[in-house]
């Protein structure tokens, strides 16, 4: 008998969590928010900044009050050829070896990123991140710190190293050899998000 009202009990507590309304909020991801993919060489570092980023993509924001569990869904398109690298010979070169003729966009897409934990503002998010590069996609874990600010603005950071290889990209070899791109980049961003009404 003890069994019998234990299984229903905690089917009922099952019954009641997926009939849970949730509060879902939509933020604007605004243009001056930060992009950029960091490297380096056998002879210096290099960033490239995504400058021209026109902002209007959408993160989704879906918050279950009675499991105090938020969970954020979203894409961020980049056009390559708005990456800048802070010098034209490297400009150009991270251009051609993100075949930017063939694949003229650079993609972020947050999956199920979960709120891990909190302090006063700031909210610790886990999840996963879809990253597309000349047209090759790969999921990796990352982790994001959400910071709540005034007049329904906030702030969504965090950074995720990866490899040219992973994309099938050969880091691209310069002056004969003398001049080597290391495998390992960094992508981090800093997004600006307005709250829409």
């Amino acid at each position: 008998m003890k069994i019998v009202l234990l299984v229903l009990i905690t089917y009922c507590s099952l019954f009641d969590t997926m009939h849970e309304v949730p509060e879902i909020k939509m933020w604007r991801i605004a243009s001056d928010s930060v992009i950029e993919i960091a490297g380096s060489t056998n002879i210096s570092s290099f960033r490239c900044e995504s400058n021209e980023y026109q902002g209007g993509n959408v993160l989704r924001e879906t918050y279950f009050p009675e499991s105090d569990i938020s969970e954020w869904s979203g894409e961020i398109i980049l056009k390559t050829v708005n990456f800048d690298c802070f010098n034209a010979i490297m400009t150009k070169d991270f251009r051609e070896t993100l075949h930017m003729g063939q694949h003229p966009t650079i993609s972020v897409r947050f999956l199920n990123l979960i709120k891990e934990s909190e302090n006063i503002n700031q909210e610790n998010l886990r999840g996963e991140v879809e990253i597309t590069l000349a047209g090759v996609s790969k999921i990796y874990p990352i982790s994001c710190v959400f910071l709540a600010k005034n007049g329904g603005k906030a702030l969504l950071a965090g950074e995720r190293k990866l490899a040219y290889t992973d994309f099938e990209i050969d880091p691209p070899v310069k002056l004969l050899g003398t001049i080597k791109v290391r495998d390992s980049i960094e992508v981090n961003f800093g997004l600006v998000l307005e709250e829409q009404i």
